[in-house]
């Protein structure tokens, strides 16, 4: 389907300027692949993305990790391109290619200079729609490799503890690269169907951030990713129940890692902003509650900060903390002190406004980022329906007040809703008390 420059739904085009938030959704393609354009003429690159709607959240037990094998297997090689071709057809124009899973999608982009746009669309879509799979043995030992390796760093071990914990026996608790066992499980055929099932048109968005022209961007897409078939998408999971209590898993090593949470807002849930205050005022800097009591004034951690995690279906809000086994119970007691001031009194209004200044940076800074803003649009729209402004978001995060986060810390932050994990030597768990 081409697009005139002329057509009353191109009118924006060229209006763009420093200092304006243009991005903005063109018309579907026809098979209802979803586009999303932030045009930026005074940067020399673009950032071009194909989000698909499934991440792990949409596997089944047996099949745990298939969105994240799929992923690999994508750049394994075309019927016309060997995995080596695909590089070097953007790596030989100065760009770069790669992609991500997450739990609720998986996103193949590429970075290059502006007039590669369209090779880089065309690379796209051609792993999209033509990988073969190939060397789909070694690929799977390549993803065991990338499994062990994430056992191997307790931080992020710790935070997949947690969500199993958390949200035990839901596709969401799971890690996104799955387990050994369910992967070694995989064959050519649960992929191929797992592909045919979610890769899907209407589960498709194509975000393109940088100096491009709409109009011709817009008929490249079209000629590249309008001969999807369409077909009908399996129903999504449901949300998942929570669970609470303490689970340690003893380890040798070092230091205990601490990963506590709590459920939290959505992604789309509109008490997400009021969310993301307490986790700044909690953890979010050099400046937060946290850091200040555990790092700064007591000296027992070098690592301490709180998160949000935010899913199509559900969220959580938690901190992590590693400190030495002997100073564990003294980290959670304080911790614990923390949250309970957080439900008990006000936060003062210069707290506020510094922790609205920190989370409005964040998300200025990241702007200016083409990968960020492509990133941006494909999210607000996946979660939101419709792109969000920046400016609508920092007005969000400027209208939390000190009473709504009161009356949050209250709602959220109880000891009968807390999931947390200790990871470490079996050395003072013994007893231990989340006290909150």
């Amino acid at each position: 389907m081409s697009v005139k420059a002329k057509s009353g739904s191109l009118s924006h085009i060229g209006a763009s300027r420093v200092g304006e938030y243009a991005a903005h959704e063109m018309p579907p393609l026809p098979n209802g692949v979803r586009v999303l354009f932030d045009p930026l003429p005074y940067v020399h690159s673009v950032c071009a993305s194909v989000w698909i709607g499934a991440g792990s959240v949409n596997e089944d037990a047996q099949e745990a990790g298939i969105t994240h094998f799929l992923e690999h297997l994508f750049f394994k090689g075309t019927s016309t391109r060997s995995a080596r071709k695909l590089m070097e057809e953007i790596e030989g124009r100065g760009g770069h290619l790669n992609a991500f899973t997450s739990r609720d999608s998986m996103c193949l982009y590429v970075r290059v200079l502006e007039e590669h746009t369209s090779i880089g669309l065309e690379i796209l879509a051609d792993i999209l729609k033509d990988s073969q799979f190939f060397d789909f043995e070694k690929e799977r030992n390549v993803v065991m490799e990338e499994i062990v390796s994430v056992e191997d760093v307790p931080e992020d071990y710790c935070h997949d503890l947690l969500l199993m914990h958390l949200w035990p026996d839901h596709p969401l608790g799971r890690p996104v690269t799955g387990f050994l066992e369910t992967v070694a499980q995989i064959s050519p055929e649960m992929a191929h169907a797992y592909y045919r099932r979610w890769c899907r048109p209407e589960n498709i968005i194509v975000s393109v951030a940088g100096n491009f022209s709409e109009v011709e961007t817009y008929d490249q897409i079209s000629e590249y990713f309008g001969t999807l078939g369409a077909a009908p998408l399996p129903p999504r999971p449901r949300a998942p129940l929570s669970q609470q209590g303490l689970a340690v898993i003893d380890r040798d090593i070092g230091q205990s890692h601490l990963c506590l949470a709590f459920p939290a807002p959505a992604a789309g849930d509109s008490h997400r902003y009021v969310a993301e205050m307490a986790a700044s005022v909690l953890g979010g800097g050099s400046t937060s509650r946290l850091f200040d009591r555990i790092r700064e004034q007591e000296g027992l951690a070098y690592s301490i900060y709180s998160f949000r995690s935010s899913y199509q279906i559900a969220g959580s809000l938690g901190i992590y903390a590693a400190v030495s086994p002997e100073n564990l119970q003294k980290a959670v007691a304080l911790i614990a002190e923390e949250i309970s001031k957080l439900r008990e009194n006000p936060v003062p209004e210069d707290e506020m406004e510094l922790n609205r200044e920190q989370i409005r940076g964040g998300i200025l800074l990241a702007m200016e980022s083409t990968s960020n803003r492509a990133s941006h649009m494909a999210r607000s729209v996946f979660y939101h329906g419709r792109i969000l402004s920046p400016d609508e978001i920092v007005a969000e995060v400027q209208s939390v007040s000190s009473e709504s986060l009161l009356r949050f810390a209250q709602d959220v932050f109880v000891q009968e809703r807390c999931a947390a994990v200790v990871l470490g030597p079996q050395e003072g768990t013994a007893g231990l008390n989340l006290g909150l």
